[in-house]
This record gives structure tokens, C-alpha cells and sequence, in this order.
């Protein structure tokens, strides 16, 4: 009778030569792209540093003046406006609170600058109120440019309201909202263009691919040398 016996096979206490030099090639390409892939997530938050935009910039030269200020001028309510507008213009990132805040805050606003008479029509129905006049210079916005962009947001970004008057509970979330979208954290990693793509975006998104696939044929053809050096046939 023949005795056969079982060979067990384990990746991590290779027998032989050719399972070591194989093993000790998956580690190095597995090592190669751990470094690639985390190494940059690493670089990305040792060099970030928070950059605001423009519009908090803004916000943060108008908020002080109105939340301290009882005597808010024209030009003060109607920036902030524009500023929250173009925040709201963020549609898919925004939390749905923050967003309910946001909306309430660009409608008391326009409410606080409408003309007394038209204040009641205004805070019961927005939308039919807005279908009946043009609320862009009341704003201050213009016919083109930006300008339009945010005119376009008006009609999903009103509500009802029943006066102007801000809370204590929107005064204090409306700094951190702005704060939360208005400021990002950028460095060279990501202001640098590479092909015309922000570099960030471009090693995320094909270099990392590309590697990948490298990779496959960089261990597809040293396992093939391997095979041949220990004349292993599949």
C-alpha cells in the first residue's frame, strides 16, 4: 500500500525557497502600496492648515456689527444675505439642521428688509410672494454672473417666518455653520495643479490606479522568473 502524505500549505511559514521569495515579494509590493495609499493620507494632514474663503472673510467683518448693532443698515442685511445664500448653494454637503437654520435666517432677513407693508404678505407665503416681485435688487444682486446663481437659489431657500428678529439660539449657530463650510483645509498638496487636475485629486484618483496595475504586472512577471529559477510548470 502507498502512503501518501498531506502537504499543508501556509503563506505565513513558507516551507520552501520559492514560498519564502514569494511571500517576501507580497509583503514589499503590499508594503509599497500601504505607503502610497496612507503615506500621502499622512502628508495630506501634517502640511493642511484651515484657509477660509472669501464669503467667510466677509461674514466675518458683518457678523459682529450685526448681531451688536440695533440699527442694521440696508448693505449690511443684504450681504449677509448673499453670504448665507451662497452657503445654501452647497446643497448636498449641508446637514439638513444646518441648512433649516440657514434658510430661516436668509428669509428673516429679506423679511427685515422688505417695506412694512408687504412684511405680512411676505412671512405667510414666500413663494407666492416672490412669483409677484422681483426680490434680486432688493437684494442687491445683479442680472448676471454669480449674482444669478444665488437669485436662482431664493425660490427653495425661503420660508415662512412671523418677524425678523433673530435668537439667541441662531446667533450662536450660525458663526459655527458658516465656519464648518467656509473654511477648508488646503496646503501644496492641494493648490498644486497637475494635468489640470488639483494634485490631491489627480494622485487619489488615477495615480494610485495606475500604481495598482503596475504593481499586478511587477509581481505577474517576477513570479514567472521566480517559476523558471525553481522550474516550477503551471
Amino acid at each position: 500500500m502507498e502512503n501518501t502524505a498531506k502537504v499543508k500549505v501556509n503563506f505565513f511559514r513558507p516551507v520552501t525557497e520559492h514560498a519564502r521569495k514569494n511571500m517576501k515579494l507580497i509583503i514589499i509590493l503590499a508594503l509599497i502600496w500601504a505607503i502610497a495609499v496612507f503615506g500621502f493620507q499622512v502628508l495630506l494632514m501634517v502640511f493642511n492648515k484651515p484657509v477660509p474663503e472669501d464669503n467667510y472673510l466677509k461674514f466675518e467683518q458683518l457678523w459682529p456689527g450685526f448681531v451688536d448693532s440695533e440699527t442694521r443698515d440696508l448693505i449690511l442685511k443684504q450681504e449677509l444675505a448673499q453670504v448665507s445664500l451662497a452657503v445654501l448653494g452647497k446643497n448636498v454637503a449641508l446637514e439638513e439642521e444646518h441648512k433649516s437654520v440657514l434658510k430661516l435666517a436668509v428669509s428673516k432677513l429679506v423679511l427685515d428688509i422688505l417695506p412694512a407693508e408687504q412684511k405680512n404678505a411676505f412671512g405667510q407665503d414666500p413663494l407666492a410672494y416672490l412669483s409677484e416681485n422681483d426680490l434680486r435688487p432688493l437684494l442687491g444682486l445683479e442680472n448676471g454672473g454669480f449674482d444669478k446663481i444665488l437669485y436662482d437659489l431664493l425660490p427653495t431657500s425661503l420660508i415662512p417666518v412671523e418677524n425678523a428678529e433673530f435668537t439667541a439660539e441662531m446667533e450662536e449657530k450660525i458663526p459655527s455653520i458658516m465656519q464648518l463650510y467656509l473654511v477648508h483645509n488646503r496646503s501644496f498638496l492641494t493648490d498644486t495643479t497637475f494635468i489640470g487636475f488639483p494634485f490631491h485629486y489627480w494622485y487619489t484618483a488615477q495615480f494610485l490606479l495606475i500604481l495598482f496595475v503596475v504593481l499586478c504586472i511587477i509581481y505577474a512577471r517576477s513570479t514567472d522568473k521566480l517559476h523558471k529559477k525553481h522550474k516550477i510548470e503551471e
